[in-house]
């Protein structure tokens, strides 16, 4: 069924706060989701996995004189917003990752957090895809590994030709039963509609006022 990016964005961001996301991420990844999910609409199937994954705790290998940091292993909505600050900050220019959750994701984070930037990712030394100024150079089969191995994320400034130009649709398809996942994650944030939910604080209250 299509779906408008507003409502898509708004429930996407729901379902991260009802899976304990907190707001500031929630914001960033349902912003990220909706933008690449432009891109492949199969993505949004995998959305309720990636936001409800068990929390990763994130290490950073310890080499304070290189511009390169290296992880074993990353969650794209845990840890993307950090990774895309760390390169926009250019506290690092490369970022290695033994093992990435979800490609497409990552590069929706990135988009989204860093649009300035012209970045590279490669997965096991594939050229997987090349994103700046809101546009996406990908080989979509590559893009869409879930549980990728080594990936590396770069700042570059070189354009590779023989990556293909992705054209966002216009118009969001989310088949029904995914939508109703997403719904189940968002409702987890709302109360019930009762007298004690009330005087609890939900809703108008009890009383006009005005």
């Amino acid at each position: 069924m299509h779906r408008s990016f507003s409502e898509t964005k708004f429930l996407c961001y729901k379902a991260c706060i009802g899976s304990g996301i907190d707001v500031g991420r929630a914001q960033d990844i349902s912003a990220a989701a909706t933008l690449i999910g432009a891109y492949e609409k199969s993505f949004f199937a995998r959305f309720p996995a990636l936001i409800t994954a068990p929390v990763n705790h994130l290490r950073l290998a310890e080499n304070t004189a290189s511009k390169i940091a290296q992880f074993e292993n990353i969650s794209a909505a845990q840890n993307g917003s950090f990774l895309a600050d760390c390169l926009q900050s250019k506290l690092y220019t490369q970022i290695q990752i033994r093992l990435l959750d979800n490609a497409m994701l990552l590069a929706g984070m990135c988009l989204h957090l860093a649009p300035e930037l012209h970045l590279t990712l490669t997965i096991n030394n594939k050229l997987a895809a090349q994103f700046f100024e809101n546009r996406l150079f990908a080989v979509t089969a590559w893009l869409m590994s879930d549980n990728a191995e080594f990936v590396t994320l770069e700042i570059s400034d070189n354009t590779i030709p023989e990556l293909a130009e992705l054209a966002p649709s216009h118009a969001l398809y989310i088949g029904d039963e995914t939508w109703e996942e997403i719904e189940y994650l968002a409702a987890r944030t709302y109360v019930a509609e009762n007298e004690q939910s009330r005087i609890a604080g939900a809703g108008a209250g009890l009383t006009d006022n005005d």
